[in-house]
This record gives C-alpha cells, sequence and structure tokens, in this order.
C-alpha cells in the first residue's frame, strides 16, 4: 500500500491528496507535526532529506517533492489520467505546474503568515515572548523576513509581493479559461490539482474578492469545489483549530490586501 507523510494545512501535501483520491487509490495517511518539528527527526530525514512535507513511499521507496509525486502517481497508476493525452496541452499543464513551484508557492507562506499566523502570535503571546518567537528562527535572511511579517503584517514587501503574484496568476487563469474549461485544455488535469490547494488557501483566508471581477476562475473554483476529491484533500485534513484562525485573521487582512488590489490593477491599467 502507498504511504503518505504529510501535514493538513500544507498545500504541497494537498496536492498529492488530491491525485490520490482523483485516482481512487488505497493509501496510508502518516502525518508529520511540523509545528513541533517531526520533519527534522532522524527517522523522517532518512525518507526526505529536504526535512518537508510530503514523501510518497511506494514499495519500500520514497519519492519526494510534490510536483514529482503527482507524476510519478500518474505514470505508475495511470487510469484515470492526469496529464493530458496530446504533447501541446501536456506542455501547458507543465508550464502551470512549474509556475506553481517556482512562482506562487514562495508567496503562500508569505501571504498566509502576514496575513493570519501574526495576528495569532501577537493576541497570544507578550512582547517579550514574541521577540523570542522571532529569535528561534536561526537563519538570519529568514528571521528577519518573520519579524517583518509579524511587525508590518500585509505591508511587509514579502507579503505585497505575495498579494501581486496570486493576483497576477489569478489574471492568467482568468485567460487560460476563456481558451478551454481546464488549465491546460478540455480535460482535468495536474495543472488544476497543482493550482487548487493556493486558490484554496485564499478561500480559507476570506479572500475570495481575488476573483470577484474573474468570472471564469470562480466557475473554474466552484467546479473544483464539487469535485469528489475535495473535502477529503483539503477540508478534513485541516485541524478546525487553523480553519477558523485563518478566517478570523484573514478577515482583519482582507480590507488591506483589497485596497492593494485596487491600487495595483489601476496602475496597471
Amino acid at each position: 500500500m502507498l504511504t503518505l507523510y504529510h501535514q493538513g494545512s500544507s498545500v504541497c501535501a494537498a496536492k498529492v491528496r488530491i491525485a490520490l483520491h482523483e485516482k481512487g487509490l488505497d493509501w496510508r495517511g502518516v502525518v508529520v507535526d511540523v509545528l513541533k518539528g517531526e520533519q527534522f527527526q532522524d527517522w523522517y530525514l532518512a525518507l526526505n532529506p529536504n526535512a518537508v512535507v510530503p514523501t510518497l513511499v511506494d514499495d519500500g521507496r520514497a519519492v519526494i517533492e510534490s510536483t514529482v509525486i503527482c507524476e510519478y502517481l500518474d505514470e505508475t497508476r495511470p487510469d484515470p489520467p492526469l496529464r493530458p493525452a496530446g504533447p501541446h496541452d501536456a506542455a501547458r499543464m507543465r508550464v502551470w505546474t512549474k509556475r506553481i513551484d517556482e512562482r506562487l508557492h514562495p508567496m503562500t507562506s508569505s501571504l498566509t503568515y502576514a496575513a493570519s499566523h501574526r495576528h495569532t502570535i501577537l493576541d497570544n503571546n507578550t512582547p517579550e515572548e514574541v521577540e523570542a518567537i522571532i529569535e528561534e528562527t536561526r537563519d538570519p535572511v529568514k528571521r528577519q523576513r518573520k519579524r517583518e511579517w509579524i511587525e508590518r503584517g500585509i505591508e511587509a514587501p514579502s507579503a505585497r509581493a505575495a498579494v501581486a503574484e496570486f493576483d497576477n496568476t489569478l489574471a492568467d487563469m482568468e485567460a487560460a479559461l476563456a481558451e478551454t474549461p481546464w488549465l491546460a485544455g478540455d480535460e482535468y488535469s495536474l495543472a488544476d490539482v497543482g493550482m487548487t490547494p493556493y486558490v484554496n488557501r485564499l478561500a480559507m483566508l476570506g479572500m475570495e474578492g481575488f476573483w470577484d471581477t474573474r468570472p471564469r476562475v470562480a466557475g473554474w473554483f466552484a467546479r473544483i469545489r464539487a469535485r469528489a476529491s475535495f473535502a477529503p484533500a483539503l477540508i478534513d485534513p485541516v485541524p478546525d483549530g487553523l480553519a477558523r484562525s485563518l478566517a478570523e485573521n484573514g478577515a482583519r487582512s482582507w480590507p488591506r490586501v483589497a485596497e492593494m488590489l485596487e491600487a495595483g490593477r489601476a496602475a496597471g491599467g
């Protein structure tokens, strides 16, 4: 049986869970509590030296990197297929999955932390405890970025860049969906699998306003939500407390995000 080492709120793990559910595969899930640092334990590093989730183990062999895992599943369990049959659409699919990995994914932690997690930290800790939380990050670059997220919230440079990147991605999705019903053609594919957790993260933050003026994206997401894979892959694994904090804190940040979107779109013509 396939074993997936994952974590409930990880967008990368969600991609793989979607693929597993879409293919109707039997699999066993092992939760790796990244908040407690379990990903750094020796047993997990033996599976994934990058110390991130997810990791898929198939017949005793580990496969890492969520996009690679999804393609591996489609190659080894090809029915139903999640890649377009034609080479042109297959290339379109890979352009989307490459964009997600290289451009959108790095922005997701910035937006989530600045819009939501920082409120939880500031609301539940003294100034001295907040400083200790910042200082526990050893890497100086990451520590400074964390400080900016906590102190400046959505005004932090990386958070503002994340808002712009999400907006640009959704604009390109709207254009692509004007040509075909799914991102890489006429059939649902790994491009749609890959994008789903990121659009859903905006929804969990109460930021559906990103696509208020994008009816094709709205329609795409409605069809995504109606798929049988959606709830078990994206909703059920997320702890209730985390889901509530994302929604409540995201609502606190949304008015400023909306102002940024309006200003950015006006400047872009």
